[in-house]
C-alpha cells in the first residue's frame, strides 16, 4: 500500500518495522476505521460493535494493535503500543521506536542535520528538509532545531542515543556506535 516507496507499507520487517507497521494503523482516517476492523481484522461482528461505543483513537488502537498482532504477533503489536505512549504522551524514548546507527567517525566529519535526516531515511530532499526546519518540524530529544547549518555533536546523546523528530509522527532513534 503507498504511492511511493517510503509511503509503502511493507508486511517484511526487514522494510519496515513493527512499530511502523503499527502507527501506519494508528493513523488511519478516521471515517475508515470500523471498515478496516471489519476488513483487516479477525474480530467477530459482536466485538465489532462492543468497538463502536468506543472513543475513536481507542478503536485506532484495536485496529493497529490488532492488525499488528496479525503479522508481527501480540508481543510486537503491545511492545509498539507503549513505545506509541511513551513516545507522544510521555515524550521519551521507546524502545520500539526505529533505530539508526552513526558511527563517532560520522560525527568527527562534521554531519549537520540535513545529512543525518537524509541519513537516517526520513526525508531524501534537503529543500523538503529546510521546509521542515523553516516550520520548526524537526526536533532532537524534543528540542526545536531551528538552524538548517546545526551540525549533530555528541552532547546531544543521553546514553548513546537521542530521538529525532520529524513533524508530530515520525520519530526515530539514533545511536551512537
Amino acid at each position: 500500500m503507498g504511492k511511493t516507496e517510503s509511503g509503502a507499507v511493507w508486511l517484511d520487517k526487514k522494510f519496515l518495522s513493527p512499530y511502523d507497521y503499527w502507527q501506519f494503523w494508528r493513523n488511519i482516517d478516521d471515517r475508515d476505521v470500523l471498515k478496516f476492523i471489519k476488513i483487516f481484522t479477525d474480530l467477530s461482528i459482536e466485538e465489532i460493535e462492543k468497538i463502536k461505543k468506543q472513543d475513536i483513537n481507542q478503536q485506532k488502537v484495536i485496529l493497529a494493535n490488532e492488525a499488528t498482532s496479525m503479522l508481527h504477533g501480540v508481543k510486537e503489536a503491545k511492545a509498539s503500543e507503549e513505545t506509541a505512549k511513551k513516545t507522544f504522551s510521555e515524550n521519551s524514548l521507546g524502545s520500539e521506536l526505529p533505530l539508526i546507527s552513526i558511527s563517532k567517525n560520522q560525527l568527527d566529519k562534521g554531519l549537520n542535520i540535513i545529512d543525518l535526516i537524509i541519513l537516517c531515511k526520513l526525508e531524501i530532499s534537503k529543500s523538503e528538509i529546510r521546509r521542515l526546519i523553516k516550520g520548526n518540524g524537526v526536533k532532537i530529544n524534543n528540542k526545536l532545531i531551528t538552524d538548517e547549518k546545526s551540525i549533530v555533536t555528541k552532547d546531544l546523546f543521553e546514553d548513546n542515543h537521542f530521538k529525532l523528530s520529524l513533524g508530530k509522527k515520525r520519530h526515530i532513534k539514533v545511536k551512537l556506535s
